[in-house]
């Protein structure tokens, strides 16, 4: 039986069958495609430049982790500019299942932070808000108020991100979104008929709007079955570990219906990113000008009055504890920088 031939090389046997191209590839030709998509996304979008202090936000999945291992290599290989700073983080949201506790093997991130000059700091809700993701669960979920615990990790994920952000000094935030990330949220946002959330969607760095750190996604056009090949061979652990909670995740049935949907279309994941990418061009002029408020408890910069953070704290009776921390945290930054 005849073993076909990588379409791009004609030199090795072909292990991986690109669907959505045709192409059947070695694995040297698929590394090197998804490292060259990755460096284009990079500089097509100009997502990294002269000067950049880049930090990226680790999970302790296959994406974040190949993300930092990518950012860590193209600087080495002198492909990013030589004065870019690269710093790592993860967030500890304080409950069981919380992905810092999920993480395959935290001494590789490590080992990456050694190897590529990273520095590497874990955070935790906890000093950040002065609750857990648990507190807030169990004070909303105790007064009958049904918010899933990944809506509560994102909520405060998001703005933990930001806190973060600034007490570094960064400039952007990279994440380990990929395409099949990118191609759910489209169908997310189209689903719950919020156009508004289009804004930030699209492949240059989210808009620079006062008070928030703007996201860069490097693997955004990278399908996650390809990451996780390349995370298998280039030593990068794979989470074993499930969270219970994503099975009530509206995601998580996004995902089985891209799946079926891609038999007959094959394309159909980069089809959608294109659509949101579309739509976020109209609709971030709208944004932009649209000004922004203060939260009128803890001041931070929202889109209406209540900012979701507090919204979610005062529901689940934690507000007093939270602003106390949370004018605590300003007084303390506000010391150090003096």
């Amino acid at each position: 039986m005849d073993v076909p031939m990588c379409t791009r090389c004609g030199r090795r046997p072909a292990n991986y069958y690109r669907v959505s191209s045709g192409e059947k590839l070695c694995f040297n030709c698929l590394f090197r495609s998804i490292e060259d998509t990755v460096i284009k996304t990079i500089r097509r979008y100009r997502l990294i430049n002269e000067g950049d202090k880049i930090g990226i936000a680790i999970s302790g999945g296959k994406d974040s982790l190949t993300l930092m291992y990518l950012l860590g290599k193209f600087r080495k290989q002198g492909k990013l500019p030589k004065n870019v700073e690269l710093m790592a983080f993860s967030i500890n949201e304080g409950h069981p299942y919380s992905c810092f506790y999920r993480m395959a093997r935290s001494d590789y991130v490590q080992k990456l932070s050694e190897e590529y000059d990273i520095p590497y700091k874990v955070y935790t809700f906890k000093e950040l808000f002065g609750v857990t993701a648990t507190d807030v669960a169990h004070g909303l979920w105790s007064k009958g108020i049904n918010v899933h615990m990944c809506t509560i990790d994102g909520v405060l994920r998001r703005r933990a991100m930001n806190i973060i952000g600034h007490k570094l000094g960064l400039t952007k935030i990279a994440t380990g979104h990929n395409l099949d990330d990118e191609a759910q949220t489209v169908l997310l946002n189209v689903l719950s008929n919020d156009l508004d959330r289009f804004a930030w969607f699209g492949p240059k760095p989210e808009i620079d709007r006062e008070g928030f750190i703007p996201r860069i996604k490097p693997l955004r056009f990278v399908r996650e079955e390809e990451i996780a090949i390349y995370a298998h061979y280039h030593g990068i652990p794979l989470m074993e570990l499930e969270c219970p909670f994503v099975y009530s995740n509206p995601r998580y049935e996004l995902k089985f219906t891209l799946a079926r949907w891609e038999r007959d279309n094959p394309n159909i994941k980069y089809s959608l990113v294109a659509f949101g990418d579309s739509l976020a061009k109209l609709m971030s002029d709208k944004a932009v000008r649209t000004p922004l408020r203060k939260c009128k408890y803890c001041g931070q910069p929202t889109s209406g009055d209540v900012c979701r953070v507090c919204e979610l704290m005062r529901k689940a009776g934690l507000m007093e504890k939270y602003l106390a921390h949370f004018k605590t945290l300003k007084l303390m930054d506000t010391q150090s920088s003096s």
